[in-house]
């Protein structure tokens, strides 16, 4: 007796489309109602706080000028001096606040970078500088 091979192949063969088709669909709803998932309203009751509370001798005080005239305490620097400068004084004292003093009418730009060099120079906290209010609404 002869055993007879088959001619007759088997070819295995996946589709892959149908499979990317829903993965796509899948994403694309995801993606249209992810929104709606983080959009709670949520209502907070946030501290009160007043500035007297900060202690002063902890404080680095940046002054940025209207002359583009960057000076901490006594020392005027350039903006690429302030990170490495600052970095030596927040180095000494870890816990101190950088409270940047900058004139309102200095492009946003300008003081970003001011702020950009402060927080390279390892500072804990950084503080904006601002005038109070007067009663009557002036400022």
């Amino acid at each position: 007796m002869t055993v007879k091979k088959s001619t007759f192949q088997t070819e295995s063969r996946t589709t892959v489309v149908p499979i990317i088709n829903v993965s796509l669909v899948v994403v694309l709803t995801l993606m249209m109602i992810s929104p709606f998932l983080s959009s709670q309203e949520t209502d907070v009751d946030l501290p009160k706080a007043q500035a007297a509370e900060v202690d002063d001798t902890d404080n680095i005080e940046i002054t940025f000028t209207i002359d583009r005239e960057i000076w901490v305490g006594e020392d005027q620097l350039e903006l690429a001096d302030v990170q490495h400068y600052l970095g030596v004084m927040f180095a000494d004292a870890p816990g101190s606040i950088a409270v940047i003093k900058a004139d309102q009418n200095l492009p946003y730009g300008e003081v970003e970078s001011l702020i950009a060099e402060v927080e390279a120079s390892d500072a804990s906290r950084i503080a904006l500088a601002t005038r109070e209010k007067d009663k009557e609404g002036d400022s």
